[in-house]
């Protein structure tokens, strides 16, 4: 794949600077841009990038793996861009990372514990696979269900309490579900640092370990699962899923609708909602988070500035958060900065690396803001 995949784009990038900037807004779109303030940390930048070692008129360097991997591939560019070459820029900018490890420069060298971790226990993190369900405790689960419930790695290991609101949010309404001990990181950590060989063959494990319980539908509490299932491995398998796959906001979100779903408690606080990436710019969903947390009782929901495709990226992404940790950070904090001018109390968001993002960023600026994902507050309203 790399380069080759995107050629035809390649060319199309005319340099007009909409990508930098929100559209008719022109507040900031682009942390990589804002942060280092050079053509070649903006989309525009990395197309011409791109295209110059596509042609052989430049050659690798330090200073360009920098900055093909100095970005959170958070597709605010792709966004805003006014050219037809903007439903390709997250494409182009994943391709560019996919050449950088074809020929042999890339990734970064954190980014090689990824796959690393993956091979040996599947899970980036290293942790021993065993352990993926330690979490749960002493719940039971049936070997078969309508809904099989994917974790992911970053709830399993690290945002436990994000798998156990959902699990106990799932309890609560009696819904038909289990999880799998023998689900594999998704993929995505792979597949937004370049390092695509392994991808096809986790794609096959998962799908197959749905198929094995007979679920009828995969939900996610995280956001770059749902993405990854959603919208690459339907690209990598060349072929319908078979499956229905949702992010539990919308799983949810569909049992208000019909009256299955309701939320009884109160919870009497200001809160405003940020828009995961992966959830919002890069499958579309954005009112099931908001209409679920309207339903609940004296939640008053407050928006920020920047919000669904407008909204600025919390730093994690893309091999952000591993590659360029303090500055992962600033980016979050500028979103934190954001959500107080709002005045609210909460902080909700609907993914767990997300969550830790802007955790860290509110302990970093000693913010009074509390953070919450979604599950949580679903789950102490039912």
């Amino acid at each position: 794949m790399g380069l080759e995949a995107a050629e035809k784009w390649l060319h199309q990038c005319s340099r007009c600077s909409s990508c930098k900037y929100l559209y008719r807004n022109y507040s900031p779109s682009c942390p990589s841009g804002e942060k280092f303030w050079f053509e070649t940390f903006w989309a525009s930048g990395r197309v011409w990038i791109a295209n110059a070692l596509h042609a052989g008129k430049i050659q690798w360097s330090d200073s360009i793996i920098k900055a093909i991997y100095a970005c959170p591939l958070c597709g605010n560019c792709a966004a805003q861009c006014q050219q037809d070459i903007g439903p390709h820029l997250l494409e182009i900018m994943e391709a560019l990372r996919e050449e950088a490890v074809r020929v042999g420069v890339g990734p970064l060298e954190v980014h090689k514990a990824f796959a690393a971790g993956i091979e040996k226990e599947e899970n980036p993190y290293g942790e021993l696979h065993r352990n993926r369900l330690k979490w749960i405790g002493k719940t039971e689960l049936p070997r078969e269900a309508e809904i099989c419930f994917f974790v992911g790695c970053t709830s399993s290991y690290r945002q436990q309490e994000i798998a156990q609101a959902t699990l106990s949010v799932l309890k609560k309404i009696g819904a038909d579900f289990t999880i799998s001990a023998d689900e594999w990181c998704c993929g995505s950590p792979l597949l937004r640092t370049g390092q695509t060989e392994l991808v096809e063959a986790i794609a096959k494990h998962n799908i197959e370990v749905a198929q094995k319980i007979n679920a009828k539908r995969i939900i996610f509490s995280c956001a770059g699962c749902f993405r990854t299932f959603k919208e690459d491995y339907p690209k990598i398998l060349k072929s319908d899923l078979g499956i229905e796959v949702s992010h539990v906001s919308e799983y949810l979100y569909d049992l208000l609708k019909e009256g299955k779903l309701e939320l009884t408690k109160s919870f009497p606080h200001r809160v405003t909602y940020h828009d995961p990436c992966h959830l919002g710019r890069h499958t579309g969903v954005y009112d099931p988070p908001r209409e679920l947390l309207k339903a609940i009782p004296k939640l008053e929901l407050v928006e920020m500035s920047r919000t669904r495709e407008k909204a600025w990226c919390c730093g994690a992404g893309g091999g952000v958060k591993s590659g360029f940790k303090e500055w992962s950070v600033d980016i979050a904090i500028n979103r934190i900065e954001e959500a107080e001018k709002t005045n609210a109390e909460y902080l909700v968001s609907s993914c767990p690396f997300c969550h830790r993002n802007l955790a860290d960023a509110i302990e970093k600026r000693s913010s009074n803001l509390k953070i919450l994902d979604i599950t949580e507050i679903l789950n102490s309203c039912l």
